[in-house]
């Protein structure tokens, strides 16, 4: 092998390499090959692709002894790892590889150190086997990287990494926590069809161009926290089956989660939208997920009306703290019981909405309503209008507080919204009256004057009135219901009272009656 002979200040068996000093116990065996930049190197970390036949020598004598320590070491060529058993510890600390670096199919079986390695051109580590840690913390790819199919049974850990080029995990196992805390995607980032297994945080990350987790599927928490998506961002049939926390991201192209599968909390609290937001379900599956709960709260929409959800059964609750009078709801129905609601708003909320909750779901609800409204959707916009008076009502002493004056508006009509409980109210104010007017006294019809004592005697308890029959006082507190004034008038302070209650209670009752159907109907 033809290298230079070392100088006469630098004796070979006391040779120390110049490269960094954790990097030296990869080439403690290896003599000064050449010198660069005023510095004495091994062939292993001489920074040139001259040292090329020289090196290759080299690393195959340390892959046959299984020396797996290239820290720090500069790979000229490319490099084929492919289908190679990493038996002990795989230490590419600091590496640079310059060319291509295939270790497709490579299996790691003990722990695989790749942090701060610089891949200058294309890295494949498809079908690679991860049984121990993945270390690839500050790793540099300035060409593709592609981890497709494999498999990480420890962790694996991809913090601060960045990725110039098409990054593509796509089919990727993560069997333990996945980390990807601080990486930068400039190019593609491709997750689709990838299977997080515990916990994948992708929380500070940059997507400076698609980014796809298509069918992805995440069984433990999945942090997106202040993640910055700067092109699209979908999710499209993407699983959740815990926390998924994308707060305080920001998603500037599409984002697309049609077919996502929230099995418990989505955050999306703090997180700006700058264009078009999907959420879509089917007609065979309308629900988001076995126990879903998603959390709009300080979301900042810049366009509401690109704000799409379609085919879907939502709750209220999700959609406090949030202004969505102008987004989108194809085929979307709100199914809820307000009681789980507020359960589920205690269960939402911080701490510090404690006495504010019932207010908020106040809001959104009406809200929702004025949306429903504004789009044709009355029998929704009305229960929802409903819920937005009755959340109040019900935040003390369980509902019954009669010296408000919305109670006696819920009890009368439901909030202007019932049509069947206003009708009852009427009804029944109807009968109560009627009731009344079997027991005061009316006037009678005027006939010939009394000629006689005995007459007048007979006459004098006419004077006095004379209570309605029964079909006739129904008859009579219809037409004072409805502001008429029918015969015959009241005679007896009891009789003028009750005519007058019923001239107030009776047309407002009415009045009610036609607002409900109004409001259940038409605009």
């Amino acid at each position: 092998m033809p290298t230079l002979e070392p100088p006469q200040e630098i004796q070979a068996n006391s040779f120390v390499c110049d490269c960094s000093e954790g990097s030296r116990k990869a080439c403690k065996s290896e003599g000064f090959y050449k010198e660069h930049e005023g510095k004495h190197y091994c062939v292993l970390h001489y920074p040139s692709k001259e040292k090329a036949l020289d090196f290759k020598m080299v690393l195959e004598k340390k892959v046959r002894s299984e020396d797996f320590d290239f820290s720090g070491v500069w790979f000229p060529d490319h490099v084929n790892f492919d289908s190679v058993h990493f038996s002990a510890d795989a230490n590419f600390s600091g590496a640079n590889f310059s060319a291509d670096a295939d270790f497709s199919k490579a299996n790691f079986s003990a722990d695989a150190n790749f942090s701060n390695a610089t891949f200058s051109a294309n890295a494949d580590f498809i079908y690679a086997t991860f049984s121990a840690n993945a270390d690839f913390i500050y790793a540099t790819f300035s060409a593709d990287a592609r981890f497709i199919y494999a498999t990480f049974s420890a962790a694996a850990d991809f913090s601060k990494a960045n990725f110039s080029a098409d990054a593509d995990f796509g089919y990727a196992n993560f069997s333990a926590a996945a980390n990807f805390y601080f990486a930068t995607f400039s190019a593609g980032a491709g997750f689709s069809n990838a299977t997080f297994s515990a916990d994948a945080d992708f929380s500070k990350a940059t997507f400076g161009a698609d980014a796809r987790f298509i069918y992805a599927t995440f069984s433990a928490d999945a942090g997106f926290g202040y993640a910055t998506f700067s092109a699209a961002a979908n999710f499209y049939f993407a699983t959740f089956s815990a926390d998924a926390d994308f707060s305080g991201s920001t998603f500037s192209g599409d984002a697309d989660f049609g077919h996502a599968t929230f099995d418990a909390v989505a955050k999306f609290k703090s997180a700006t939208f700058k264009d078009y937001v999907y959420f879509v379900g089917s007609s065979g599956k309308r629900t988001l997920g076995d126990h879903p709960q998603l959390d709009f709260q300080f979301a900042l929409f810049e366009k509401p009306d690109r704000v799409s959800f379609h085919t879907l059964d939502l709750q209220p609750h999700w959609f406090i703290n949030v202004d969505s009078r102008k987004f989108a709801f194809t085929d979307a129905k709100f199914k809820y019981d307000l009681k789980e609601e507020i359960k589920s708003l205690k269960e939402a909320t911080d701490a510090e909405f404690k006495y504010d909750r019932h207010s908020l779901l106040a809001i959104a609800c009406r809200q929702l309503a004025v949306n429903a409204e504004e789009n044709h959707r009355y029998p929704e916009a009305s229960r929802l209008r409903y819920s937005s008076f009755d959340v109040r009502r019900i935040e003390r002493y369980y509902g019954f507080v009669p010296w408000r004056l919305d109670w006696w508006y819920w009890l009368a009509s439901g909030y202007g919204e019932s049509v069947s409980r206003a009708f009852i109210v009427f009804l029944v104010l109807i009968s109560l009256f009627a009731f009344g007017y079997t027991r005061v006294g009316f006037e009678q019809s005027a006939g010939a004057p009394p000629t006689s004592v005995a007459q007048m005697s007979e006459a004098s308890p006419n004077l006095k009135g004379k209570p309605l029959g029964v079909l006739n006082a129904i008859i009579y507190a219809a037409y004072v219901s409805i502001l008429q004034k029918p015969d015959p008038k009241p005679l007896t302070p009891a009789a003028k009272a009750l005519v007058w209650m019923e001239t107030v209670l009776g047309p407002a009752q009415a009045a009610l009656l036609a607002l409900a159907v109004r409001r259940r109907f038409m605009r």
